[in-house]
């Protein structure tokens, strides 16, 4: 949809999360009849504009509602919404409206994928900047695309796009960036399969088809899921990858490579592509200080068992004594390429440290050898430090989400660092292992 649409018509937000927050001068500015909003938890006061906005019920804004604006995490499946949907209302979101009002005219790279999106959408930015380029970067963990803190007039955008905001996405951008693909956020889509039509709704909706598709060759999910739509994708190969970098960086630093290439890059080249991938965002296996002789790594952000197999298939190769800090909130999603790992590593190389919620019973289902359980980041770090001793590897990589009484990955980041921080000498700087 485009903020046209919404001239004249009875408007509900759906939760007042920093997309739809940040997009609200721009809904009113387009002329709705009226305003009014759904919200789980209703804060003290409603922001400025929406002084007078009714807060309602779901089922009252399903029954009264003609557009539906919907922040990405606010759940798309939940009764009534698909009755009134299916009645004739419209659901969009703030992406959906920017992408429909303010698309044309530029090169839009939208960025998806099951882990990654994160981190090809950062390095498309840097990447593009080290070589002249302007590129505007916004979306899911960047900021909000109706927000004021990136470049709007750039010519060229690229947007990082979770399955909750391409799930009703109308418009399709003129790139489009698939890095990964393994099950996720199930319980919100209600299935594997929807999931998975949720999220490659951003390669082909009702807008049309994007005018290129990239997709990275060592996710054969995300091909052949793309294959089975009838599209046919540039694969995008990654150049072998030193030792002490896993393979998804690279495969990552190779796709954001291609995509700036695309947007008057240079061609990538080996030595740039590894270059690159030698940066980390916070949360992917980015190293950490931490007491003498222990690789600390921070992989707060792999919130499902694939991510959480990637970062120990790597760790494997490096036949280190390990001890990962695993659990949080279940969400039904399959365990299988965490007990396939787990499974490949020699015995008594790796041990966990439970979290709360799920930690413990994760553990038991994937083969983990339980060293402690903890009832926070804090104690399990110092469980897992007392554990692993001089010469191994301490890794936060929960394999679930934070549960939301925490707060959310970064709460649980800043936790880990905090605690290596507090058990390191003051001038110890920790020595990656060869």
């Amino acid at each position: 949809m485009r903020l046209a649409d919404l001239a004249g018509r009875r408007v509900v937000l759906l939760g007042l999360g920093a997309d739809v927050t940040a997009a609200v001068p721009a809904v009113l500015g387009a002329g709705p009849a009226e305003v009014r909003v759904v919200v789980d938890d209703p804060p003290a006061g409603l922001a400025p504009g929406l002084a007078g906005a009714a807060i309602v019920s779901l089922e009252e804004a399903a029954a009264w509602a003609e557009v539906f604006v919907r922040s990405p995490g606010f759940p798309r499946y939940r009764p009534p919404l698909p009755a009134a949907v299916e009645a004739g209302a419209a659901v969009t979101t703030p992406l959906d409206l920017w992408l429909g009002t303010h698309g044309a005219g530029r090169t839009v790279v939208g960025i998806t994928g099951t882990k990654g999106k994160s981190t090809v959408s950062d390095l498309v930015g840097r990447l593009a900047a080290a070589h002249g380029l302007r590129v505007g970067v916004a979306g899911n963990l960047g900021p909000p695309v109706f927000g004021d803190t990136w470049d709007h007039q750039a010519p060229a955008v690229a947007l990082e796009v979770s399955s909750y905001q391409a799930a009703d996405l109308h418009h399709v951008p003129d790139i489009a960036v698939v890095t990964h693909l393994a099950e996720d956020h199930l319980s919100w889509h209600g299935g594997v399969d929807r999931y998975v039509a949720d999220k490659l709704r951003l390669l082909r909706n009702e807008g049309g088809t994007a005018g290129t598709i990239l997709v990275a060759e060592s996710s054969a999910a995300a091909r052949e899921a793309i294959a089975a739509m009838g599209l046919d994708p540039v694969v995008v190969a990654a150049p072998p990858a030193p030792d002490e970098l896993p393979v998804h960086r690279v495969a990552n630093a190779a796709l954001a490579a291609e995509v700036v290439h695309r947007l008057g890059g240079p061609a990538p080249t080996t030595a740039s592509v590894v270059d690159a991938a030698r940066s980390s965002l916070p949360g992917r296996l980015d190293r950490c200080e931490g007491p003498p002789g222990v690789l600390c790594l921070d992989d707060a952000l792999a919130s499902n068992p694939s991510a959480t197999a990637a970062a120990l298939a790597w760790l494997r190769g490096r036949d280190l004594p390990t001890v990962v800090l695993v659990g949080g909130t279940d969400r039904g999603v399959d365990l299988a390429p965490l007990v396939e790992e787990v499974g490949r590593w020699r015995p008594g190389r790796l041990h966990a440290v439970t979290l709360p919620d799920t930690g413990t019973e994760l553990a038991a289902r994937c083969g983990l050898s339980v060293v402690a359980v903890a009832d926070s980041v804090e104690s399990a770090t110092r469980s897992a430090l007392d554990a692993v001793g001089s010469g191994g590897v301490v890794l936060l990589s929960p394999a679930a989400p934070t549960p939301a009484r925490i707060g959310n990955w970064q709460t649980r980041s800043d936790q880990f660092r905090a605690a290596l921080s507090a058990l390191a000498l003051p001038t110890a700087t920790p020595t990656p292992p060869d």
